[in-house]
């Protein structure tokens, strides 16, 4: 089995080892070592990159037997290797690995919600908790302690314990495997059975902040950043503040009073807009009306426009049918096809909207229904002249 180098060293950077296998996967050559200090996918931990004798290890995982194998670019020529570890993506990873174990341990400590899964992802990664409901106040709390022991700096430790003494440790969570245990000790605050790569003291995670919390599958799912991430995310946020208060012209302090006076205004200005189409369309249906005579004593207004929207319609047809002996039987193309709308005014009761507008709608391979007061429908896009057709004929009773 491959001895790995990470597993009490995760500050190890440059290591040689030799080649005693390797093969042709499906991605490409893959080799496995005597020893390693790659780490493989594992634990909601993605895998290592860097070289072997300066070619490209691209994926590294273990398989069915405890074996670790690296995709390699190439296979290297040599038996004997030397690996160096990409360290900006494995400092990054063992920042994000501590910060998760602080952040399940302050989450137990503070609101006795405990981790159900880990996954550290790419750019933000994520905490699943055993808990129906997490507050932003709450989470904060938590994210304050996770903080406080950072600065603290204290020692991130590691001990291989055997199976027969691991009931002594208090872990957080009973342990996955048997044999000898592999503890990520933070003293006097967390102790858990993990097989991550890890720093030497919290002090090194720099910083974490908690960056979403939502709710997943009964519990609460909460996304984090630790380190250069939060710093890189903090900036990003920061960059959105300063633009949006520079666009309304007040101070970031501000921000949030500037853009409640905006969204009020914005309710104004919606209610006064839809008070102005509103008489606009009354206007369009006093033309409408006025243009079109009675027939057998009965106004049918038959119409179909491609600028209007189907609002604007239904409002012209409840504005006509607010007038004797009026049907109105409305369409307008719209980006995902065609709307209907008919009506009728409350002295028709003979008369049916909604199989007027079925008529229309079938006519064009569409379909629609309601009341014999009101209906609408939908069909596929139809050159004017088809529909105008149909609309016209629906309407002829």
């Amino acid at each position: 089995m491959t001895e790995r180098l990470y597993y009490t060293d995760s500050a190890l950077r440059e290591f040689t080892a030799h080649v005693v296998d390797q093969r042709e996967s499906k991605r490409g050559p893959a080799v496995r070592l005597d020893r390693t200090a790659f780490y493989p996918t594992s634990g909601g931990q993605p895998f290592d990159t860097g070289t072997l004798d300066g070619i490209a290890v691209l994926d590294v995982w273990e398989d069915d037997a405890g074996d670790v194998w690296h995709l390699v670019d190439r296979t290297p020529e040599a038996e004997a290797v030397t690996g160096v570890i990409d360290w900006e993506r494995r400092f990054d990873h063992m920042q994000q690995h501590s910060g998760q174990h602080l952040l399940s341990a302050a989450f137990v400590r503070v609101l006795d919600a405990p981790t159900i899964s880990f996954h550290l992802g790419t750019d933000e990664s994520h905490i699943d908790l055993n808990t129906p409901k997490l507050t932003w106040e709450s989470a904060f709390r938590v994210e304050a302690d996770v903080n406080r022991v950072i600065a603290e700096n204290r020692p991130v430790e590691i001990h291989v314990v055997d199976e027969e003494h691991i009931h002594e440790i208090p872990l957080r969570r009973p342990p996955k495997v048997g044999g000898n245990i592999r503890v990520i000790w933070i003293k006097d605050y967390d102790a858990a059975a993990c097989g991550g790569t890890h720093v030497a003291y919290t002090g090194a995670v720099g910083l974490l902040k908690i960056t979403r919390i939502e709710r997943y599958k009964g519990g609460m799912r909460v996304g984090f950043r630790c380190g250069q991430r939060a710093l890189v995310d903090y900036q990003r946020v920061l960059r959105g503040l300063q633009e949006v208060s520079t666009d309304l012209s007040v101070h970031q302090d501000d921000v949030n009073e500037a853009v409640g006076r905006l969204k009020g205004e914005l309710r104004e200005t919606r209610q006064e807009l839809r008070a102005a189409v509103g008489k606009l369309m009354g206007f369009e249906a006093d033309r409408l009306l006025a243009e079109i005579p009675e027939v057998d004593g009965v106004r049918r207004v038959v119409q179909h426009s491609e600028e209007r929207s189907y609002d604007d319609a239904r409002a012209i047809a409840t504005h006509l049918c607010a007038h004797p002996r009026t049907v109105a039987l409305l369409a307008v193309t719209e980006a995902k096809g065609i709307r209907l709308v008919c009506a009728r005014s409350d002295d028709l009761p003979d008369l049916d909207a909604s199989a007027i507008l079925s008529r229309a709608a079938k006519a064009l391979g569409g379909r629609g229904g309601g009341t014999a007061d009101l209906a609408q429908g939908g069909t596929q896009p139809h050159p004017h002249e088809v529909v105008q057709a149909a609309l016209e004929d629906a309407a002829s009773f």
